[in-house]
C-alpha cells in the first residue's frame, strides 16, 4: 500500500492521530526485537513500509507505539512518555537508549536481539509480533455505572464488541439483558476479523487499532428503555461512524420501533446472518408529519440556503429518539450547520400519532406525574 506513504495515512489519522508523518526509511530497524529496557523484558517490532513500531512488556503484553516525526532521530512513545535513540544494527543486535521526557530525567540503556525477519516491512503484524498479543477473548466485565437513582448499568466487552448490563426495578430487565447478551457475535470467523484487522493496523503502523463500539442507554423509566449503539470504524473518518437505536417496551419486554408510532417504519439495523443485533434506524418522514414538525418549530422550507436545501426535501434522513419532555427529530450531524432537529412536547404530538402511538405517548405522560 505505497500510496499511505504519499497520503501520511491520511484515511487513518482522525483515529490514530498520535502518528505523524515519518522520517526516512532507511534506518528503521525492521523485525520483531526481544531483550531488555533498563531491567526489563520487552519486545519490539519496526516497520519500514511506513515508519512505525511498538514494543510490549513481557509482563503486561500492552503494546506501546512507536512513530517517527521529521524533526529529530528519535522513535518517540505515543504521548511522550520516552524516547528512543537507537544505534544502527549491529548484526542481530540492536542497542540504544530510552530517556523520559516529562518529570526527573532518566536514561536507561536498550538491548535488543533480532527474533523473527519473516514479517518484512509489516513485521509488527506478524505471527513473531502480534501473535504473543493474542489470548482467547472471555467476556469483560465493566464497572457500575448509574444511570438514575435505582437504575445502573454495566458494560460488556467482547473482542472489540461492546453490549450492556442492566440493573433496575422492572422485572422485565433479566429478559432484556439476556437478549442484549446475545448481541455478541462470539464465532470463531467473529474473533479470525476482530485478530486479523489488530494485525493489519499493527503491520501498518505499529498500533493495535480495533472498531469503536459502545453502547449506552439514553432514555430509562419504568415504562421504556431506548439504547444507543454506536460505531467507529478503525481507520475511517466521518464515513466510518454509524449508529442505531433500540427502544423496549420494560411493561412486556418486547422490542418496538417508536417510528411506528407515527404510521412509519425505520431503516431496520441487524445482522441476518446470525440473528443477533437488531435495532432501528432513522426514517424519512411523511408529508404530515414533515409540515407538523416544519410549522412546530416555525421552519419555511422556501426560505432555505442553497447549501442546505437537500435537508428540508421530503426524503431527507431523521433518527427519533426519546427525551425527558418530549420526542427529539434530528438530522445526522456532517458538520454543515445544515442539519435540522426538532422537539416536540409529548403533549402536542397526538395530531400525528396513530392510535398504538397515542396510547405509547399517554403511558409516558402518566408516567412522569
Amino acid at each position: 500500500m505505497k500510496h499511505l506513504r504519499a497520503r501520511c495515512l491520511a484515511g487513518l489519522i482522525p483515529l490514530l492521530h498520535l502518528l505523524p508523518c515519518p522520517a526516512a526509511t532507511a534506518d528503521v530497524p525492521k523485525g520483531v526485537w526481544e531483550g531488555t529496557l533498563g531491567t526489563k523484558a520487552i519486545v519490539a517490532c519496526f516497520n519500514a513500509e511506513f515508519p512505525s513500531g511498538s514494543y510490549f512488556y513481557r509482563q503486561y503484553k500492552k503494546p506501546i507505539p512507536l512513530s517517527r516525526i521529521e524533526k529529530d532521530s528519535f522513535w518517540h512513545e505515543a504521548g511522550d512518555t520516552g524516547l528512543w535513540s537507537l544505534e544502527p544494527a549491529r548484526g542481530n543486535t540492536l542497542t540504544g537508549t530510552w530517556k523520559s521526557v516529562k518529570g526527573t530525567p532518566v536514561t536507561l540503556p536498550i538491548k535488543l536481539d533480532l527474533a523473527d525477519a519473516t514479517g518484512g516491512d509489516r513485521a509488527c503484524g506478524s505471527e513473531g509480533y502480534a501473535g504473543q498479543l493474542e489470548t482467547p477473548p472471555k467476556i469483560e466485565i465493566g464497572k457500575k455505572e448509574e444511570f438514575a437513582a435505582g437504575r445502573s448499568f454495566r458494560r460488556l466487552r467482547f473482542a472489540g464488541q461492546e453490549t450492556i448490563e442492566l440493573s433496575g426495578p422492572e422485572p422485565t430487565l433479566a429478559a432484556i439483558n439476556r437478549e442484549l447478551r446475545r448481541d455478541f457475535d462470539t464465532s470463531k470467523d467473529a474473533v479470525t476479523e476482530y485478530f486479523d484487522k489488530r494485525r493489519e493496523f499493527l503491520g501498518r503502523v505499529g498500533v493495535p487499532a480495533e472498531d469503536e463500539n459502545t453502547a449506552d442507554p439514553e432514555y430509562w423509566t419504568s415504562q421504556w428503555l431506548s439504547i444507543r449503539n454506536y460505531t467507529w470504524a478503525a481507520g475511517m473518518g466521518r464515513s466510518g461512524i454509524s449508529w442505531f437505536y433500540r427502544t423496549w417496551d420494560l411493561q412486556t419486554g418486547r422490542q418496538i420501533d417508536p417510528w411506528s408510532w407515527f404510521g412509519l417504519r425505520s431503516l431496520s439495523k441487524a445482522r441476518p446472518a446470525e440473528g443477533r443485533i437488531s435495532g432501528t434506524g432513522g426514517a424519512s418522514m411523511t408529508p404530515k408529519l414533515r409540515r407538523f414538525l416544519f410549522r412546530h418549530a416555525g421552519i419555511d422550507p422556501s426560505k432555505a440556503e442553497d447549501n442546505c436545501r437537500s435537508n428540508y426535501e421530503e426524503g431527507a434522513y431523521y433518527d427519533l429518539t426519546l427525551e425527558a419532555k418530549g420526542m427529539r427529530f434530528a438530522q445526522p450531524a456532517y458538520g454543515n450547520g445544515c442539519e435540522i432537529e426538532i422537539e416536540v412536547p409529548y403533549t402536542e404530538l397526538d395530531p400525528v400519532l396513530t392510535p398504538v402511538g397515542k396510547a405509547a405517548v399517554r403511558r409516558i405522560i402518566e408516567s412522569a406525574k
